[in-house]
């Protein structure tokens, strides 16, 4: 079970070679309608339904899986009808799929394994979070900052999955650039509530450091922009440029054409909570591409401890134009140490955030929970 964006990565990334024909996903979200769908087999799952009363109907007669908090017996039977599942796996960032995944394992009498992705409990009582939590078979969360967090709050431990970096990411060759301008590139969604009060301030460092330096930088979007137009606001001819969103063929070219990859996250404190325990799949790409990384967010951000933890970026976590500035002088002067630093970025994320490693540790602990149940 699961939603789109992050969670068909998911499904490539840590199920890796799990048999296609062991896996039933249900989906959530409409617009994984138009996803490729590869081999595997999809049934859309709109939970939750909209409250309105006419939307009871479907539910009734069994089309649409749940409204108002109450579930089709029947939709389910209609959809597991020739597949008999020996675990229940949600992968999510929504209360209302654990509560949908919770009543399925309870319907198939099979454990449930819940892999929570984005913080889901915002306005969920504790002790309602808790009696679902003790329900599941395994709790697994996406970073060493979630885990911690829930083992204070709800005093439930955790296993740590996130997703890795495929090995396409550590082959890619950097294009070296000693001599033009320095190209720092986002590449992936741009998301108003997640990335601005951090990605306005890269680009006012930019257009700062081409008036000073005789060598100029460029700040590169490439992705979507959520909502679409938001980026208007920081966008200058020549220095700040939205490209729109890519094919996923041209993902690692894009990656190889940087000199500085850029991970921004929001200093906006209101925002700060539902992105702080979740670590983007970009990070460990990033990471595994031998190419300086730039990360630019608060302390308390899981992507941000991480590397600050390990010492894998350049981590501000300060906002301030002024220290931006100061990195862009500082990798105009000599761009060597920011290099080494990647190298051994590389090294580690080939050590522990490789996409291989993972879903083989991941694919173990489920066979495990498969066993211990059987």
């Amino acid at each position: 079970m699961g939603a789109p964006n992050g969670f068909g990565v998911t499904l490539q990334n840590l199920f890796g070679s799990w048999p296609r024909e062991n896996i039933r996903y249900f989906y959530n979200r409409g617009e994984y309608t138009q996803q490729p769908k590869a081999d595997l087999d999809f049934r859309f799952a709109p939970v939750p339904a909209s409250p309105g009363r006419r939307f009871a109907i479907p539910k009734i007669l069994g089309i649409s899986p749940e409204w108002r908090g109450q579930y089709s017996r029947t939709w389910l039977k209609r959809n597991l009808r020739g597949f008999q599942p020996d675990l229940v796996f949600s992968s999510v960032h929504s209360f209302d799929t654990i509560l949908f995944g919770d009543w399925i394992s309870r319907q198939v009498n099979k454990p449930h394994a819940l892999h929570i992705m984005d913080e889901p409990f915002a306005g969920i009582s504790k002790d309602h979070v808790c009696s679902v939590l003790k329900r599941t078979c395994s709790l697994m969360t996406i970073s060493e900052a979630m885990r911690m967090a829930y083992r204070d709050m709800y005093g439930m431990d955790s296993e740590v999955f996130h997703n890795g970096a495929e090995s396409a990411f550590f082959q890619l060759s950097p294009t070296l650039n000693e001599n033009g301008p320095i190209r720092l590139r986002f590449v992936g969604n741009l998301l108003q509530l997640q990335h601005f009060n951090a990605i306005e301030d890269i680009a006012e460092a930019v257009m700062q450091f081409n008036q000073q330096s005789s060598r100029k930088a460029v700040v590169e979007i490439f992705g979507n922009d959520i909502p679409e137009g938001c980026t208007r606001s920081i966008l200058s001819d020549g220095e700040v440029l939205f490209h729109g969103p890519i094919p996923l063929s041209q993902r690692s070219e894009t990656l190889s054409g940087a000199d500085v990859l850029v991970i921004p996250f929001t200093f906006n404190a209101g925002y700060f909570e539902s992105y702080r325990l979740s670590i983007p799949t970009k990070l460990p790409e990033n990471l595994a591409t031998g190419i300086p990384v730039l990360l630019y967010g608060p302390k308390g951000m899981a992507g941000t401890d991480l590397c600050l933890r390990h010492d894998l970026a350049t981590v501000l976590h300060e906002r301030s134009t002024s220290a931006l500035l100061a990195f862009l002088n500082a990798y105009a002067q000599d761009s060597e140490p920011f290099l080494d630093k990647a190298r051994e970025a590389k090294e580690f994320a080939s050590r522990d955030l490789s996409a291989e490693a993972i879903s083989q540790r991941f694919q173990d602990h489920l066979i495990g929970l498969y066993k211990k149940a059987a």
